[in-house]
């Protein structure tokens, strides 16, 4: 019986993830199509004139200290920090699936970048950025890296109301990250999404060899 009920258990885990991979894929797939048809502009502007409008000078430092967090310095201290204490706790499997979720996501969002060739925003930017801005690199590495690890914490505890209270946490820095992109005028709303979807699907990708690296 209980083998049974794990076997209905991957059954439905395998499903649903699919089922996630699919739905971030498709929302990629729109905002990439819309991109190369370069069709966006309606739905980009009005979101981020009300943003802008949302513009202090408070808010312009809280902004550029949570996008910090997306960082390539960001991510590599976090990583570092998160790499020492899974070593510590002999979680090596663990730590190599991070690696794996913020190289892949890295070199993806890379690869995306140079393939879309999307200028960035230049209505009014606070800060400097180079480079293409679809996807948004902050937004799909930080959902990869913030991902894997809120996963991980969720497999070391018990109470459900804390494995609840993790995933919210995490959902809420990812998308202060993405909406300081957007707020900081580097980036489209589009280009966040977009990088919320791919982040999301090879976060899902990541997590399925995990669990199936934890099984053999």
């Amino acid at each position: 019986m209980k083998n049974d009920a794990q076997e209905k258990m991957s059954k439905a885990f395998i499903m649903y993830s699919i089922l996630m991979i699919g739905a971030f894929s498709f929302i990629f797939i729109e905002f990439a199509d819309e991109v190369i048809e370069m069709e966006l502009r309606s739905f980009d502007t009005p979101i981020m004139q009300y943003i802008h409008e949302l513009r202090t000078p408070l808010l312009g430092i809280i902004m550029s200290g949570i996008t910090s967090l997306g960082s390539v310095t960001g991510i590599m201290i976090g990583m570092s920090i998160a790499l020492i204490l899974l070593f510590i706790n002999r979680k090596w499997w663990e730590g190599l699936f991070l690696i794996v979720a913020v190289a892949g996501s890295s070199l993806l969002n890379y690869y995306l970048k140079w393939m879309f060739k999307r200028d960035r925003p230049t209505f009014n930017p606070l800060i400097t950025e180079s480079g293409y801005s679809f996807p948004s690199g902050h937004s799909m590495v930080s959902f990869s890296f913030i991902g894997i690890l809120a996963y991980l914490l969720t497999l070391m505890v018990k109470k459900k109301s804390l494995k609840v209270l993790i995933m919210a946490l995490f959902f809420f820095i990812v998308f202060l990250i993405g909406f300081s992109r957007i707020y900081l005028g580097v980036h489209y709303p589009s280009d966040v999404i977009a990088g919320f979807a791919a982040g999301g699907a090879w976060l899902v990708i990541c997590i399925v060899a995990l669990k199936f690296k934890a099984k053999i």
